[in-house]
């Protein structure tokens, strides 16, 4: 995927999003957000907008740059939904007119250029928050196949290998996902050190495949691993899953 692509993309989650929470009271549990509501939900969504967009409007250098009124004041729930709109078509306006060199931090292993990385990560981010606000109601939708094969090899590459995550074994093991209905292919070394991704096939311990949303689904937690053909040892998988997610309070 392009940047283009990216902006295109996250401008239609955001307002597919959007429909999705106005369908529920903003009291509405979040199944896969324990402890979050329908309101939760949208004020994070709507923050990490504008978050983003502080960081390529102004080519911040780095996370502790980023002025701390950032979000202004959260509005009260008659308001929220105005609000989520408008700092995600605020996002989509500054990613559609920031020059494509401009510098500004990043925070992934193995990023793209700045304002790719901040496309692509917001695209995603808004995709993943528009599933759950889906499961929050009644109907969910997978996402393009295009779109979930480009968020395989996001988390892969660029999540699960940050020098701080908690996927380690003292045994080295492979983890290799492997979708059916796109290109790509990712083996994962889980060892003492930093998890360690290829976008090869190669021998491994557990191989996984599935449809790549399926396949998304489930490695960030939004799914259980029911729709999957898992080979070898599916304790590698479910180590992964236990360790790359974000913990909710």
């Amino acid at each position: 995927m392009k940047l283009d692509d990216y902006i295109n993309t996250l401008e239609q989650e955001g307002e597919r999003f959007a429909a999705a929470a106005a369908e529920r009271p903003l009291d509405t549990p979040v199944p896969t957000c324990p402890a979050w509501s329908i309101r939760d939900l949208m004020q994070h969504l709507g923050t990490v907008h504008r978050w983003a967009t502080t960081v390529v409007a102004g080519a911040i250098p780095k996370p502790s740059a980023v002025p701390q009124d950032f979000a202004g004041s959260m509005p009260a729930d008659v308001s929220l939904h105005d609000w989520y709109r408008d700092g995600h078509a605020a996002l989509v306006a500054t990613l559609r007119s920031t020059d494509p060199d401009t510098a500004c931090f990043t925070f992934l292993a193995d990023p793209p250029p700045p304002l790719t990385f901040w496309a692509r990560r917001q695209a995603h981010e808004t995709s993943m928050h528009r599933l759950d606000a889906e499961l929050a109601t009644t109907v969910t939708t997978p996402f393009e196949t295009e779109l979930a094969a480009d968020g395989i090899d996001e988390i892969l590459t660029g999540f699960a290998p940050r020098k701080y995550t908690p996927l380690h074994s003292d045994r080295p093991t492979t983890l290799q996902v492997a979708p059916v209905d796109a290109d790509g292919v990712w083996t994962m070394t889980i060892s003492a050190d930093a998890p360690a991704t290829v976008r090869a096939a190669q021998d491994a311990d557990c191989t996984v495949r599935g449809h790549a949303s399926d396949l998304l689904r489930a490695l960030w937690n939004r799914a259980d691993v029911a729709a999957l053909t898992i080979d070898g040892d599916p304790a590698v998988l479910a180590m992964f899953r236990d360790s790359v997610k974000v913990q909710w309070s």
